[in-house]
Formats: structure tokens, sequence, C-alpha cells
């Protein structure tokens, strides 16, 4: 298969790794200055906890995050993948254009959802419940005003942020890194589902992927652009995934 060149990318998960490092060091000497300085009378006992708990739990995301870093660094120096593509500016703004569409409705979705869920358990509450009745009132307001900036407004930031940065993409067999983000079914009670050529509304690869999360079985859209001049290579690039 004909590939494009490959263009030098930050390695994103390097970047978490490093993050997950600096927290992981913050809480040891925190929890260690709490045990060092106990004091039965104080708050130390549930900063050691609280510590223990943050290092125990981080160790198994520094692990997953260091192996994705791996792989990616491999994908960057071009081993191990299927192609790398980087898009012009009026490709990357176009695909933008319509995936904020695509998130944003969605997200809209789930806002409404979310609303509609909290109102039926907040207003009887209000209705009948003498007490804190404005109190219950403004955390309804409140979580409301959460959904909708966290399903419309947030997403917007990103995008427009997005808009700033280089378009690329790097396939791989267990994942994608799509400008900064990275999608991989390479962990436990994940799997591929399915990867789709699609011309409409625009020119890209549908592929979608399981996972589990702490509401159950899941399922997520990751909508890559193909570049015009790489659809006669389409068909070998999907069976790469299967």
């Amino acid at each position: 298969m004909k590939q494009n060149p490959i263009f030098k990318t930050k390695n994103p998960q390097r970047v978490s790794f490093f993050r997950w490092v600096l927290a992981d060091l913050f809480f040891i000497v925190f929890g260690v200055h709490s045990y060092i300085t106990f004091d039965i009378h104080s708050y130390d006992g549930l900063f050691i906890l609280v510590s223990a708990t943050f290092v125990l739990t981080s160790l198994l995301f520094i692990r997953a995050t260091m192996k994705n870093a791996k792989i990616l660094d491999e994908a960057i120096n071009g081993q191990n993948m299927i192609v790398h593509w980087k898009y012009t500016d009026e490709e990357w703004l176009d695909y933008l254009s319509h995936e904020e569409d695509y998130r944003s409705n969605t997200g809209i979705l789930m806002a409404i959802v979310l609303s509609v869920i909290t109102a039926i358990i907040f207003i009887p509450f209000i209705l009948f419940i003498p007490e804190g009745k404005f109190s219950m009132l403004m955390v309804m307001l409140g979580l409301f005003m959460l959904y909708f900036f966290m399903g419309y407004v947030f997403p917007s930031i990103l995008f427009y942020v997005k808009r700033k940065s280089v378009g690329e993409v790097i396939l791989l067999e267990k994942g994608v890194l799509l400008n900064k983000e990275f999608h991989t079914w390479n962990f436990p009670l994940s799997k591929f589902n399915s990867a789709k050529f699609k011309e409409k509304p625009y020119v890209h690869l549908e592929i979608i992927y399981d996972y589990f999360d702490r509401t159950g079985p899941r399922s997520y859209t990751i909508n890559v652009p193909v570049p015009s001049d790489n659809k006669k290579n389409i068909n070998t690039i999907i069976s790469s995934f299967y």
C-alpha cells in the first residue's frame, strides 16, 4: 500500500504519562509528609488515605498510558501502523465543521435527556416539600446549566481550539490517533466493532469500537476524514482493521 510521507507528530500519550507520574509523586510526598507529621486531631489520616488511594489507582493508568505511548512512538516513527495522513487546511476545516455538528447534536440530546430525568427527580421535592424549595430549585437549574455547558459550550470551545491545530491522523490496527486524541480498543473489555467508508455528508471512515465503563457496555464512533487522493486505497485500509 502506498503511504503518505511520515510527518513528525507529538505523542499525546507520553504527555499524559508524565502528568500521571508528576501527580503520583505529589501524592506520595503529600502522604509521606502527613504520616511524618501525623496528628490524631487533624486530617492527616484522611490525607494519608486519599494519597494511598490515588497512588494505587494511578499505577494502573500509568502502566496503560506507558504502553500506549510506546505504541504511538512506533507509529509516529513509521512502524506498526496502517497509514498516516496529513490534511490540508481546507480538508481539516471541512471535517471540523461536520464533526462539530455531529458531536453537538449528540451532546445536546444527552443534555435534554439528563435535564428531563433531573426534573422528574427534583420537581416533586420542590412542589411538595416546604423545606428547602428554593435551594432545590437552584440545584436543579444549576444542573441544567452544567448539562448545557458540557453538551454544547465546552465542545464548541474544543472545536475552536482544534481549528488552530494541524490536522492529521495515524491509523493503527487497534487504535486511531486523530489530531491529539488517541482512541484504542487494545484494553480489557473493549473490541473493534466496524469500519465503513462513507461519502456523505463528507468523505470519511466511520470506525466504531465497543467498551465498558461504569454505566455498562457502550460504543464510540470515530469519524476519520479521507483525503481525496487516498480513496482508492480505502478497501485495503478497512481490511487492515479486521
